[in-house]
């Protein structure tokens, strides 16, 4: 079977497939060797096709027409299984955000209706085709609604890719990518003319009434004599570079592509990823905070948000801040996590290992009220402070502590005592020159009970 695609035809009474220039022959041993395939689809207004791809399994046929239209056709029958205008398929009217970043391609955004249309079309699987367009934007999408199942966003290639079938869990895309050389400051003179020792002024500045009057004079003789002493001076031509590259897109599970995204420093991407399909977003928090300085900002936007509870206590036990005041952040939000509520719900198997701050768990017997209280006298709440705690401590029993909990007060004691150790910092540091460093030392040292 022959698959032909061309200009539509104003022919009356013709199918819904010829009048779009679509149409089926049959190859025959004899003359006339082709014969045309009848197919009696809907009739239908004219558009022509420039480019066709047949699906891996051969029942279905992409079309892009020269109105910027995707159709879908059934073989062999010709019958239209879907069609979408340019206006109607998503994503159509996107531009690259880095053409805003570059002088040359802002100048595309001005003329944007010329890249929405569809440059070509392959395969990617019996339900997903792969669509490229003039602007570069590259999508893998449903045949049958179009949606594009790389995401929210497309990808970005070069101007008018193009793309093969899906070979291997994978397809290769060709892009050029055009360079044009910096403008020059100076005008080319003619070959052969005499160097009158003036330079031309460079195109951004003023060129003075004398200069554009001398410049008429002289344009009106070369029109008249065209002598070549007359002839105004020739621009440099601009070089053109092109740099063709194939890539190669492959397919991939969610978590493959997360941890991409992750190692790439693509966080705002990796994180809509882990939402979209459920996945942690500890590491992604992880990965931020391990790459930057341990300071008051970093706790609360990166260390804050991790819920594995060992996780966050081996940081704020092992993680060096930078300066004192970063010191006593890191290990007080330990404590915080490492309090009677956390102990309770260990215990009762609701944490789920989750890093919890007081609050953030229901305790039988205990109102959230009063483990939240409001802004009171200092003295008051004190003593609702001291009731509290002492409710909580006739719930535990300590006598028959998991590992866990055993685990959780023994790095509340290590925070204690890293705590202590910070305060008689700050009192020495008053009377004596004692630098952070040798604090950090007898952190790291056991056997020293103080500074």
């Amino acid at each position: 079977l022959l698959l032909v695609g061309g200009c539509e035809t104003a022919e009356v009474g013709v199918s819904k497939a010829s009048s779009n220039g679509l149409s089926a022959w049959r190859v025959l041993s004899g003359s006339p060797y082709y014969k045309q395939v009848p197919n009696g689809g809907d009739r239908a207004t004219e558009d022509g096709i420039f480019k066709m791809s047949l699906s891996p399994d051969g029942t279905l046929l992409a079309a892009i027409h020269f109105s910027g239209k995707l159709s879908i056709w059934a073989i062999p029958s010709l019958k239209q299984q879907g069609e979408w205008n340019q206006n109607e398929q998503p994503g159509y009217d996107d531009v690259n955000p880095d053409w805003r970043l570059s002088t040359e391609k802002r100048k595309k955004i001005k003329d944007k209706e010329s890249f929405y249309p569809l440059i070509d079309v392959n395969w990617w699987a019996d339900s997903a085709v792969i669509l490229a367009r003039c602007s570069g934007a590259l999508t893998v999408s449903s045949v049958k609604t179009l949606k594009n199942l790389l995401g929210k966003s497309c990808e970005w290639f070069e101007p008018s890719p193009q793309v093969t079938a899906t070979h291997d869990g994978g397809f290769l895309s060709l892009e050029c990518e055009i360079k044009l050389a910096p403008k020059r400051s100076r005008l080319e003179t003619r070959s052969g003319e005499d160097d009158d020792g003036e330079e031309d002024s460079d195109s951004d500045q003023e060129v003075s009434a004398k200069a554009r009057y001398f410049g008429y004079i002289k344009q009106g003789l070369y029109l008249v004599t065209e002598m070549e002493r007359f002839a105004p001076p020739r621009k440099r031509p601009r070089t053109i570079t092109k740099n063709y590259r194939l890539v190669s897109l492959r397919s991939t599970t969610p978590e493959e592509l997360y941890q991409r995204k992750i190692e790439s420093e693509e966080y705002e991407e990796a994180l809509s990823l882990a939402q979209t399909y459920g996945l942690d977003t500890d590491l992604v928090y992880q990965r931020q905070w391990r790459k930057s300085a341990v300071n008051i900002a970093s706790i609360q936007n990166y260390l804050s948000k991790i819920k594995k509870r060992s996780w966050v206590l081996h940081e704020c036990l092992e993680r060096v801040p930078e300066n004192v005041d970063a010191a006593k952040e890191l290990l007080q939000y330990g404590l915080k996590g490492t309090d009677l509520e956390a102990l309770l719900a260990i215990g009762k198997g609701a944490d789920d290992g989750r890093f919890t701050l007081p609050g953030d768990i229901d305790i039988d017997s205990v109102s959230y009220e009063d483990l939240s209280p409001p802004d009171e006298e200092p003295a008051e709440n004190k003593k609702k402070e001291l009731k509290k705690r002492r409710e909580l401590l006739k719930l535990v029993n300590f006598s028959k502590l998991t590992l866990e909990q055993k685990e959780l007060c023994r790095c509340r004691l290590k925070l204690l005592t890293y705590l202590d150790r910070l305060a008689t910092y700050e009192v020495r540091s008053s009377f004596y020159q004692t630098s952070y460093v040798c604090l950090i030392y007898c952190r790291e040292c056991c056997c020293c009970p103080s500074i």
